[in-house]
């Protein structure tokens, strides 16, 4: 199992902080509802927008079910290899009408370039996951009380497409995270907040 949590404004400060030891945080077994013990660590490479850098994943354990949880930098969703912002970014791109290959060469330093089919994947699985995740945020804000009609933010109720769904998307992820860190972006945030499903990540 995986936890994302804030950590550090950036990879390079996270390395720089927990490099040796692990985070000082309380975590707490879902099922179990003790306090999980620290349990080691492992290494991943995570590709920022300048280098690959290799950082280490501290694990905790929990000592009734022994079930281990990894804690990721909210900059790192499992299984992805480029930092969540450099993702993010691409796709922003893309939603200004960007070329795949134009994206693929401006996002990261020719050291680490991303390639135009890696680009074109991240754009196809943002469209695929636009439409549930904008609904889930719509709704929470609804829960929380938010007033204003969010469907006058939609691009072209008429004639939607997944494009515009994307769109939307964009124009309510700053209602639910207000004022996220400008080196993490959005998604970063989002991720971090633990009521979000972990199927929706982007």
């Amino acid at each position: 199992m995986n936890k994302i949590l804030l950590f550090g404004r950036s990879c390079k400060s996270y390395a720089d902080l927990f490099q040796d030891r692990a985070p000082n945080v309380v975590i707490c077994c879902d099922d179990c509802k003790v306090t999980m013990h620290k349990h080691g660590r492992y290494f991943r490479s995570v590709t920022t927008k300048q280098k690959m850098r290799t950082i280490p994943i501290y694990r905790w354990l929990c000592p009734i079910c022994r079930k281990t949880l990894s804690l990721l930098p909210d900059f790192l969703v499992p299984w992805a290899r480029f930092a969540t912002y450099i993702r993010e970014s691409a796709v922003m791109r893309k939603l200004r009408g960007k070329a795949y290959g134009s994206i693929a060469q401006s996002i990261t330093a020719e050291n680490v370039r991303v390639s135009r089919c890696t680009v074109k994947r991240w754009w196809k699985r943002h469209l695929h996951k636009a439409s549930d995740l904008s609904l889930w945020l719509a709704g929470q804000l609804l829960f929380s009380g938010y007033t204003d009609d969010l469907l006058r933010h939609y691009p072209n109720p008429v004639s939607s497409s997944p494009v515009e769904t994307a769109k939307w998307l964009r124009t309510i992820l700053p209602l639910f995270s207000r004022k996220p860190a400008s080196l993490r972006g959005y998604w970063s945030c989002l991720h971090s907040n633990s009521k979000i499903p972990r199927h929706l990540f982007l």
